[in-house]
């Protein structure tokens, strides 16, 4: 992938990332949110527009106008606003709507264990919030080093102890724990939708063209013998979003003949049920670069 998402540099400032989160948690939120619309207007006017816009086009199926991309940014940065609350404790102002949320009290309540599989679509820190309002519900995240570690480093300086909760991908000690937190029925999760070149990845339909993505929800589900569920946090407007759980599968078993088929079967499943939701707000759409890039494969 040229243009992988590994690649992309952050592009934002340390000193007003600093900024920002000193005004939210000093001067509140109110203050740090209006902040919020002059920074999104900078990043569309001084960053590459054409991933934003290369997605809604798809989405609407017509060129989106400067209020859409816009609005693309500015749901973006708002949904960053959000993780800062999120990891200083101070989110019990956050609405939540969840729907399914009996699929994953079953899971816990039967102390199988589960693994969750989400993507870069809405709010993935949400999901510690709803941990949390749901009696400590323990959510380990299974994940790459993303690309951004300046805002990573402000938020560990934040809540240090929330990383502790972070398995990182690719690590020898990664499988093992996973391994011992599901078998003591623990809750694991991960993002499903961005594929890391040189890893095992399926080509599947997405808003009806091939994207890649990777095989690793299947091959870990398939691995642990737990069910799997998708779970989706879609900002729905200030400091409100709405968070659904579904069953992928009660089991995934792979047999060895069509291997890779199967693989890709379920990874389809995945991303058609993304792409429904992703329809449903397409502003919260973060993966700003090229998702269909298939130059090197």
């Amino acid at each position: 992938m040229s243009h992988s998402w590994t690649r992309l540099r952050e592009r934002s400032s340390d000193f007003w990332l600093r900024a920002i989160v000193w005004i939210a948690l000093r001067l509140g939120r109110p203050l740090a949110r209006a902040l919020l619309y002059p920074i999104a207007a900078y990043f569309l006017l001084h960053s590459d527009r054409s991933p934003s816009r290369d997605w809604l086009f798809r989405v609407y199926r017509r060129p989106a106008t400067w209020r859409e991309l816009f609005r693309h940014y500015r749901v973006f940065s708002e949904t960053i606003l959000d993780r800062v609350f999120v990891f200083a404790g101070r989110d019990g102002f956050f609405r939540i709507d969840v729907e399914g949320m009996e699929l994953l009290d079953r899971y816990v309540r039967s102390g199988r264990g589960c693994l969750l599989v989400g993507a870069h679509l809405g709010s993935f820190e949400v999901l510690r919030a709803l941990g949390k309002s749901r009696g400590g519900l323990a959510i380990k995240a299974l994940a790459y080093g993303e690309n951004s570690p300046k805002i990573n480093a402000i938020f560990r300086r934040i809540n240090p102890g929330l990383f502790r909760d972070v398995i990182e991908m690719g690590s020898p000690a990664a499988l093992l724990g996973v391994d011992e937190h599901v078998g003591s029925g623990g809750v694991v999760a991960m993002l499903g939708d961005r594929s890391v070149h040189g890893e095992k990845r399926v080509l599947c339909d997405f808003l009806g063209e091939p994207a890649w993505f990777p095989a690793s929800p299947v091959l870990l589900g398939g691995l642990l013998r737990v069910p799997v569920l998708l779970f989706f946090c879609l900002h729905r407007g200030d400091a409100h979003y709405d968070v659904h759980f579904e069953l992928l599968a009660e089991e995934i078993r792979l047999r060895r003949d069509g291997r890779q088929q199967q693989i890709q079967a379920w990874m389809q499943r995945y991303a058609d049920r993304l792409q429904h939701y992703a329809r449903l707000a397409p502003d919260n759409w973060f993966n700003f670069y090229d998702f269909w890039d298939r130059s090197g494969e």
